[in-house]
């Protein structure tokens, strides 16, 4: 066998197409799957396979004649588009063998390009021109743009119950106006037709439909007109309703899922949503293959009765649950976070409250379910992750208000080995701090949902060249999920020595301060011994980032006493952080904190370091405008007393740029501290509002800069800059 014509196809790739081989038996059919089969190759206009009689057989010839190879692509014509552009969204380039088809399928892709910039009546051809090479040419696309087109009218026609300007204002198509650009977009326009009709539907005229439509241009050539006749027919309303097949769930439990009332205006969204609820109920308790049909039966005065027949089949069992993804994590990490199980009920609620749990413990980027459906109808459970970077050795700066710059030397693991325990070494060195701490924390003690943490820690801090204040100690703390009242809430109690002494008092500092028993001047040197109790309940939907859900918490501290240490002291605080999700991925969140503190049983007063002191982003209570714990009492002197009770309010709107990466936010804070618990006033406060972003960065954590205008108090007025980074952020 032999191959005549071809100049750029390869002779083998030709010959092991036509699947002929020798010896084999030659006739007619054959001949024609050979040809097929070449053909089918694309680089051919024609295909002709001869036959000539030989001694030994038939010599057979493949003839060939190749589509040509474009060696340039020219563009003559095109001002509006550059050149580069158009090549970067063809499927010809140069080097490639081009048919008919292509050359047409490219014509057309230029065409809707330039229908995406408002050039309707853009028209292009196509010219192949040889070159000295055989089997090479130059393609010319020969672009003639004509003028932009605009939509300069859409006439609504036999519409009587809603006006023009009502109808047109559910189309994505709009006309032409001084700040609009009125172009026309040709695949939205059949989904603007059926806009129309969904919201009419929503209306209760449910024979609405669009009776015509047509599109023609002015004389100009760059004006669009649309007309759109429409019929609307009656309006309808609802009727009765009822349900037939239902065991499982009574009709009276079936009934709290109707959106609607009988009688009120038909409305399709509240009836979607009636059938997204009962279908919801069902696979809350594992029908998944229950079928509802809704029989629509018309009456007299245009209502609508609905039937429901169900047909609730069997519940769905998981058989299995397996973890796919996990590069790092190990599987127990993941399955013991699960509340759904193998051999239990496929839960639709209980699969949400699963991946939800896993997603908190922020080690993953996302977390999908997926199932394999067996043959008996029960199901493989697959829960998929995608790892994230959670945490490593990291050497970079922090900063605050309080504590300017910060040089950090850290070691944060929050899945320490893949086992989801944590394990932190931090050093930070500045002009104001100086600490070094080190934690370490075991979410799951003896394969049980109790946690164990403890921390040892060494701070030296500078207030502002007033005083230093060296504090060192440890913390252990035990906590326990619980089941009740729901699986969001945990407890925890935690025991905490500290010892705190301040020295190198500024001479101004001792001059406010001398006349107060309580001050730290005359209390330079103390130890506090504490154990303190934690209720909190987390149903956040994300550990960053949150866009629903909550965090309360409840904290009572008692020091002193038989716990030994040098204050006797009980301290009482309140958190409350709420996650509301207005549109796509924008929160508001709304925060409160309330706290108090006293002395019992004979103490001698509360420690300066432990009363409140609001202001700035200071962790007691975030007030920005102000500086950092500023806010609250002060003597006669000037002299900051801090507050032996607090109450902050924040609420922020949360603007996602980049979804889990950088954020723009607004703000509103007010607080104040007052000097005694009796002096409390929950809006005597002071107030602030301003804008700021968050950001992630690698190695570093989230960083943030926030500014702030002060409404209240000796900064009325002041616009301040708060600029934090690093871990303690």
């Amino acid at each position: 066998m032999s191959v005549e014509g071809n100049i750029a196809a390869d002779r083998n790739l030709i010959l092991n197409s036509a699947r002929l081989q020798t010896g084999d038996m030659l006739n007619a059919a054959s001949i024609q799957d050979a040809i097929r089969s070449v053909y089918a190759l694309g680089l051919f206009s024609d295909v002709l396979i001869e036959a000539g009689e030989t001694e030994r057989g038939a010599d057979v010839i493949i003839k060939v004649v190749e589509y040509p190879k474009v060696v340039e692509i020219i563009f003559r014509g095109n001002s509006k588009l550059k050149a580069k552009d158009l090549k970067e969204k063809m499927s010809i380039f140069e080097g490639r063998i081009v048919s008919p088809k292509d050359i047409k399928d490219n014509v057309k892709l230029i065409k809707r390009l330039y229908e995406e910039k408002g050039y309707l009546l853009a028209e292009v051809e196509s010219e192949l021109q040889p070159t000295d090479q055989e089997g090479r040419v130059k393609l010319v696309l020969k672009i003639e743009e004509n003028k932009k087109v605009k939509i300069k009218g859409i006439n609504i026609i036999g519409n009587k119950i809603f006006s023009d300007k009502k109808v047109r204002g559910k189309m994505k198509n709009k006309k032409d106006s001084f700040w609009r650009s009125g172009n026309f977009n040709r695949e939205e326009y059949p989904a603007d037709l059926t806009r129309i009709v969904d919201f009419y539907k929503e209306e209760g005229y449910l024979d609405a439909y669009v009776v015509s439509d047509s599109i023609y241009y002015g004389e100009d050539k760059k004006s669009m007109y649309i007309d759109i006749t429409i019929s609307e027919g009656m309006r309808y309303r609802f009727g009765n309703f009822s349900f037939a097949g239902n065991d499982f769930y009574s009709t009276e439990e079936l009934e709290r899922s109707i959106e609607f009332e009988p009688f009120e205006v038909y409305s399709q969204k509240e009836y979607e949503k009636t059938m997204e609820n009962l279908h919801t109920m069902y696979q809350d308790e594992g029908y998944w293959y229950a079928r509802i049909d809704d029989e629509i039966i018309y009456s007299d005065g245009y209502t609508v009765n609905m039937k429901f027949r169900i047909a609730e089949g069997n519940p769905v069992y998981v058989n299995e649950v397996k973890i796919e993804g996990n590069t790092k994590t190990h599987d127990r990490v993941i399955r013991r976070e699960l509340s759904i199980m193998p051999n239990t009920i496929f839960r639709r609620s209980v699969l949400g409250r699963s991946l939800r749990d896993v997603m908190i413990l922020n080690y993953f980027a996302n977390v999908v379910p997926d199932w394999e459906i067996l043959p008996d109808g029960n199901i493989d459970l697959i829960i998929k992750v995608e790892e994230k970077p959670t945490g490593q050795a990291s050497v970079g700066a922090g900063y605050s208000e309080r504590d300017k710059l910060v040089g950090t030397i850290g070691l944060g693991i929050p899945n320490f080995r893949g086992q989801g325990q944590t394990l932190t070494l931090n050093w930070d060195f500045g002009s104001r701090r100086n600490s070094i701490d080190l934690g370490f924390t075991e979410p799951w003690l003896f394969n049980t949902p109790t946690s164990l943490g403890l921390n040892v820690y060494h701070i030296i801090r500078d207030y502002y060249g007033d005083f230093d204040e060296r504090r060192q100690g440890f913390s252990i703390r035990v906590g326990r999920r619980l089941r009740w009242p729901d699986n969001y809430f945990t407890v925890y109690t935690r025991y905490r020595y500290e010892g705190i002494k301040f020295t190198d008092f500024s001479e101004s500092f001792r001059n406010e301060h001398v006349d107060n028993p309580y001050s730290i001047i005359n209390n330079p040197e103390y130890q506090t011994s504490s154990i303190a109790f934690t209720l909190v309940r987390d149903s956040r939907d994300l550990a960053q980032f949150a866009t629903s859900g909550s965090v309360n918490s409840v904290t009572t501290e008692l020091a002193g006493g038989l716990l030994g240490g040098d204050w006797n002291y009980h301290k009482e605080i309140f958190e409350t952080k709420w996650y509301l999700k207005t549109f796509w991925n924008f929160v508001l969140i709304f925060r409160g904190k309330a706290g108090m503190i006293a002395e019992y049983d004979g103490g001698s007063g509360v420690p300066y370091s432990e009363r409140f002191s609001p202001g700035g982003t200071d962790p007691d209570g975030q007030v920005r405008g102000y500086p950092d714990a500023s806010i609250g009492p002060y003597d006669d002197r000037g002299a900051y007393l801090r507050g032996r009770s607090m109450v902050v309010y924040n609420v922020e709107y949360q603007i996602p740029i980049s979804d889990q990466q950088l954020y723009a936010l607004l703000f509103f804070d007010a607080g104040n501290a007052f000097e005694h618990i009796t002096d409390l006033r929950p809006f005597d406060l002071q107030r602030s509002y301003g804008l700021g972003f968050r950001i992630v960065v690698p190695m570093v954590g989230i960083m943030g800069f926030d500014f702030g205008r002060a409404m209240d108090g000796r900064e009325e007025g002041e616009w301040r800059p708060h600029f934090q980074i690093g871990r303690g952020f």
